[in-house]
């Protein structure tokens, strides 16, 4: 294998840098300092945590980051993160996922226009008011740009989300901790068509009005892995509103899964009840026919969709005739993700008359489940 060199300050960089094998191979923590060694295929992921340095050690910290080639990430987490810190960090040229926190401020988010792998960017600070966007616009970054979360930007201001109307693979918009507004709401929906995602992660104080959902709904957006077609964005509203009152799926309860927590004596067991297809035409006819078909995308690697699953064969098992279930293993099907523009699983999408009716991602409860398919007109028998 080919190998290449590179060069860290011979005095080392503070932080965690991590080498791993794109495709295989265990992830190997080395030293950020010297001649470090890459094989083909292999890359580097660069985390620090500089909250709590002083002002010449950040200063310090930028000038060692600026000094270093232009491929030497593809991943950098910047906790304590100055104007200095990205302006130093701009000029990493292969850096796919950029994850700011800190005190920066808009004059540092614009000197970002540099990067143009950069898919997927978390900006996390106070003094962020969103104007610094306007200076990516047109730039490599936004070319690239997919994915762009924004978490305690307490100053942002929605209107300057309208410079993302020229990052045209722009897909995804998560906000944390921002009250999702009448205001917010018309700068995101100003970004449709070719923004298909929002996710909201609400706190006291930022609960996601009805009206504003309907509305994120009826515009064509999915909101926090919810979508329908616009004719049922009401009833779709107010249904995932009164799910959630009856208690929904928390997220802690997710997170305890995923960590193997109550594997043993906790895992829901499958049952058989959806139906496992591979073969297209098959899922043809059944789309075909005049009973409502609720599509499973699923994987065996995935944790959520085990989880997942007897939920949903619960549904179905309560709808009785009324609908029918169906399970695909994208790993088996590779035509099912395409065809369901599906960015991954879980996705379960509700197809009615061969029209969808709607679709949400990731775990989701039997009170939700039944209350979407009610609004719908899937009632259990």
């Amino acid at each position: 294998m080919s190998a290449r060199l590179i060069e860290f300050p011979e005095q080392g960089l503070p932080g965690t840098l991590v080498r791993y094998t794109e495709g295989g191979g265990e992830p190997v923590e080395v030293e950020p300092r010297g001649a470090v060694a890459l094989s083909s295929g292999s890359r580097l992921v660069y985390v620090i945590d500089a909250a709590d340095a002083e002002a010449a050690d950040k200063e310090a910290l930028a000038d060692g980051l600026a000094g270093l080639p232009s491929d030497a990430f593809v991943v950098a987490d910047l906790g304590g993160a100055t104007d200095g810190m990205l302006r130093a960090v701009a000029g990493q040229r292969a850096v796919r996922t950029l994850v700011l926190s800190g005190d920066f401020t808009d004059e540092g988010v614009a000197a970002l226009g540099t990067m143009p792998e950069l898919t997927d960017l978390v900006l996390e600070s106070p003094r962020f008011t969103g104007t610094g966007l306007a200076a990516l616009a047109g730039s490599e970054t936004a070319g690239s740009l997919d994915t762009l979360v924004l978490s305690g930007t307490t100053a942002f201001e929605p209107r300057s989300l309208a410079a993302l109307a020229e990052a045209p693979h722009l897909a995804s918009l998560a906000f944390e901790g921002l009250p999702v507004d009448h205001a917010l709401a018309d700068a995101l929906i100003a970004l449709t068509p070719h923004l298909a995602e929002v996710s909201v992660a609400e706190r006291p104080g930022h609960d996601l009005a009805l009206d504003v959902l309907e509305r994120l709904l009826a515009a064509g957006l999915s909101v926090n892995g919810i979508a329908a077609p616009p004719e049922n964005a009401a009833l779709f509203a107010r249904a995932a509103a009164e799910a959630a009152d009856t208690g929904a799926f928390e997220d802690e309860d997710a997170e305890d899964f995923e960590d193997g927590e109550g594997e043993e004596d906790e895992e829901p067991q499958e049952r058989g009840v959806l139906r496992e297809i591979t073969d297209e035409a098959e899922l043809d006819r059944l789309l075909a026919g005049p009973v409502p078909v609720l599509v499973h995308l699923t994987a065996p690697w995935c944790g959520p969709c085990s989880l997942l699953t007897p939920v949903l064969e619960d549904v179905v098992e309560a709808c009785g005739d009324a609908l029918t279930g169906v399970k695909i293993d994208v790993d088996r099907a590779g035509w099912a993700q395409e065809r369901f523009d599906a960015m991954g699983v879980p996705t379960v999408i509700l197809v009615r008359a061969g029209k969808e009716s709607f679709r949400f991602s990731g775990v989701a409860s039997a009170a939700q489940l039944t209350g979407w398919l009610a609004a719908v007109g899937v009632a259990a028998g």
